[in-house]
C-alpha cells in the first residue's frame, strides 16, 4: 500500500513462527471461558437464511449486540478486571475507550466494586457515554482522538495510583475475546470461514488464537474500515504503522492496533478487506430493514465485506460476528435512506 487506503481483499502469508510471550496461551483461554460463562450466558448463534441465500452457502450471526452492554467487549473486560483485583486489589482501573470497551470494563468494574475511570473522545456517542456512567464509570472527555483518550487516560491512571488498561496490549482483555469464537465453534463446530471487523485488532487477534486453540481449521478474516486502515497497513509492513482515522464507526477508530494483536495477527492472520463508509452505512440500514436486527457500525463491517467480496467466504458454512448494536437514529436513517438509493438505483 501507498499511504492511500482502497477498498479491496488485502493478503499477506502468515509469519507462523513462535508467540509473543506474553499472548495468551490455551490454557488462558480456558480458564477466561469459565470467568464469562459465570457472569454471562453464551450469546446468540443464528442460521440467517436471507445471507445464507445471498451468498449461496450457510451463514450463521453471532449477536454480540444482545449481550449485558450491547457489544462483545463484556468478555475481556471481566476476564481484565478480574485478574486486575486480584493482582492489585483497591486500585482504580483506568482506560480509553470509544464507548464499547468503556461500557464493557464499567460493567465488569461495577460487578466486581472496582472504581472505573474511562477516558473518552468528543466524538463518542451520546448514548455510549451515558451507558458507561450509568454502569457507575466516571467518564472524562478529551479530545477527537482515540490516542488523545489513550494519552489522558495513562496520566491519569499516574496521578490517582491507578492500573492503565490498554484495549489491544492486554493479554486478559484478548482471553476473554477469544470466548466469542470458542462459544461459536461450540455452537456450530464446522464453520469453514469466521469473518470479523478490526478495530484496534483485539478480537480478530483474539479470533485467531480461538480457533487454533479450539483445533479449528476455520479461517478467520478481518474487516475494516477504508477510512481507519491503520491495523492493515501495520500488519502489510508487519510493524505499527500509524494512519488517519476519519471514520464514523466507533468500533473501528483507531489510528493503528496493539502491539500485541499485531504480533497475533502478523503470525496467523493472511486476509484482511478493506470497506467503504457508506458500506457500512448501507449495510446497517440492510440488516434493521432485511433482518430485523441493529448492527452498529463497525459491526456491519463483515455484511459489507462478504457481499462485495464473496469469495472470502470459503468453505460451506461461514460464522459473521456481529460485534455490537449502537446505532443511533440518526445513523440508523441514513443506512436506510442509501438502501433505498441503491434500491433505486
Amino acid at each position: 500500500m501507498n499511504g492511500i487506503a482502497e477498498t479491496g481483499v488485502y493478503r499477506r502469508a502468515a509469519d507462523g513462527g513462535l508467540p509473543d510471550p506474553s499472548e495468551p496461551a490455551a490454557t488462558d483461554l480456558a480458564r477466561a471461558r469459565k470467568t464469562v460463562s459465570a457472569a454471562h450466558g453464551p450469546t446468540p448463534l443464528i442460521l440467517s437464511p436471507t445471507l445464507s441465500q445471498r451468498v449461496g452457502k450457510e451463514v450463521h450471526l453471532k449477536l454480540e449486540g444482545t449481550s449485558a452492554v450491547r457489544s462483545f467487549k463484556f468478555r475481556g473486560a471481566l476476564v481484565a478486571v478480574a485478574q486486575a483485583v486480584e493482582e492489585s486489589p483497591g486500585r482504580p482501573i483506568v482506560t480509553a475507550s470509544t464507548g464499547n470497551h468503556g461500557q464493557g470494563v464499567a460493567f465488569a468494574g461495577k460487578r466486581l466494586g472496582v472504581e472505573i475511570i474511562v477516558c473518552s473522545p468528543t466524538t463518542t456517542l451520546y448514548e455510549k457515554r451515558a451507558a458507561m456512567e450509568s454502569l457507575g464509570a466516571e467518564v472524562v472527555v478529551t479530545g477527537p482522538t482515540l490516542t488523545e483518550s489513550e494519552h489522558r487516560a495513562r496520566e491519569i491512571a499516574s496521578e490517582r495510583g491507578g492500573l492503565y488498561i490498554e484495549d489491544g496490549e492486554s493479554p486478559h482483555l484478548m482471553a476473554g475475546a477469544a470466548t466469542v469464537v470458542l462459544e461459536m465453534l461450540e455452537q456450530q463446530p464446522d464453520l469453514d470461514t469466521i469473518i470479523v471487523p478490526i478495530g484496534g485488532g483485539n478480537l480478530v487477534a483474539a479470533s485467531l488464537l480461538a480457533a487454533v486453540t479450539a483445533g479449528s481449521s476455520a479461517r478467520v478474516v478481518g474487516v475494516q474500515s477504508v477510512a481507519a486502515p491503520g491495523a492493515t497497513f501495520s500488519w502489510l509492513a508487519g510493524e505499527i504503522v500509524r494512519h488517519g482515522c476519519d471514520t464514523y464507526a466507533g468500533g473501528l477508530a483507531t489510528e493503528r492496533p496493539g502491539e500485541l494483536s499485531l504480533s497475533v495477527m502478523t503470525r496467523l492472520l493472511e486476509t484482511i478487506v478493506l470497506v467503504a463508509e457508506d458500506d457500512l452505512r448501507a449495510e446497517s440500514g440492510w440488516a434493521y430493514q432485511s433482518l430485523g436486527l441493529v448492527v452498529e457500525g463497525a459491526a456491519a463491517a463483515p455484511l459489507a465485506a462478504i457481499r462485495h467480496h464473496p469469495e472470502i467466504a470459503g468453505g460451506d458454512s461461514v460464522g459473521i460476528v456481529l460485534s455490537g448494536s449502537w446505532l443511533s437514529a440518526d445513523q440508523l436513517a441514513e443506512g436506510l435512506d442509501l438502501v433505498s438509493h441503491l434500491e433505486k438505483s
